[in-house]
């Protein structure tokens, strides 16, 4: 995989995605077998955290991937993150879940702790950089956000009806296009992946009929259309945050140092 990295940084990212993907898919196969949703799911992705994160640590590349901390200088030009914990909390009145029991619940929180991990360092990190690297920040942005959020038509295969499944991707999208623009802006991916862990905890834990949903997901879009709004802005005030050109090992090879570039 390294090696796939130095040749063709969007290759990387691809074959990431593609893995997650298969893995899913595996995992939800053997679960439905055993007659216990997420129960072979979320182990795989908890092997599958813990190896991406090693990968990315032992190639010195956590920094680069945005696994760090946002500076106290961007937490009054991101709203200290509140629109993104108000879409949170819009799926609170849906209701829970009474037919979930102890194990489901657990199952689902590992599960989304996993999910929320892998999709923001592969989409917010791989590929989002990769593009990055090769076509610029606003490219970066919108295609890695897009991407995401098309990525959620394998949700078909986890039962979802195709109402429910476009506007998962709707949403998903218009999601993917603001936290695009958070990495942009504060060079970190960790509000994205504690968003993304709640939101989507959130929203298995909950329920609601086709109607409900709707009236949620105009609301999050009014909100990702606000937030993204001011955030872009922000971006054009002050620039994206720098980022080295490749990869640490890499720039020390090439020479390449930190750009800030849009």
């Amino acid at each position: 995989m390294k090696n796939l990295r130095t040749r063709s940084p969007i290759s990387h990212a691809l074959a990431w995605i593609v893995l997650l993907i298969v893995l899913v898919g595996i995992g939800d196969t053997a679960s439905a077998a055993m007659g216990r949703d997420n129960a072979v799911t979320a182990p795989i992705l908890v092997v599958l955290s813990v190896v991406l994160l090693l990968y990315v640590k032992a190639n010195g590349w956590l920094g680069y991937y945005g696994l760090r901390a946002p500076r106290s200088a961007d937490h009054r030009a991101t709203l200290y993150f509140l629109p993104l914990l108000l879409m949170v909390l819009l799926q609170v009145p849906k209701g829970f879940d009474h037919r979930l029991d102890g194990l489901d619940i657990a199952l689902v929180a590992v599960l989304m702790l996993c999910v929320g991990f892998l999709e923001e360092l592969i989409f917010r990190g791989f590929l989002y950089q990769a593009i990055r690297e090769q076509s610029g920040v606003r490219r970066a942005i919108v295609i890695s956000g897009v991407t995401f959020g098309i990525g959620h038509v394998v949700n078909l295969a986890r039962g979802y009806t195709g109402e429910q499944q476009l506007l998962q991707i709707v949403v998903a999208v218009a999601i993917g296009l603001v936290l695009a623009l958070l990495v942009a802006l504060t060079g970190s991916i960790m509000p994205g992946v504690v968003f993304h862990i709640l939101l989507n905890i959130s929203g298995d834990l909950t329920t609601m009929d086709l109607q409900q949903e709707l009236y949620v997901s105009a609301a999050v879009h009014v909100v990702c259309l606000g937030y993204g709004a001011h955030l872009a802005r922000q971006l054009r005030c002050q620039g994206p945050a720098g980022t080295q050109a490749v990869p640490p090992a890499e720039a020390q090879r090439s020479g390449s140092g930190v750009r800030r570039d849009t």
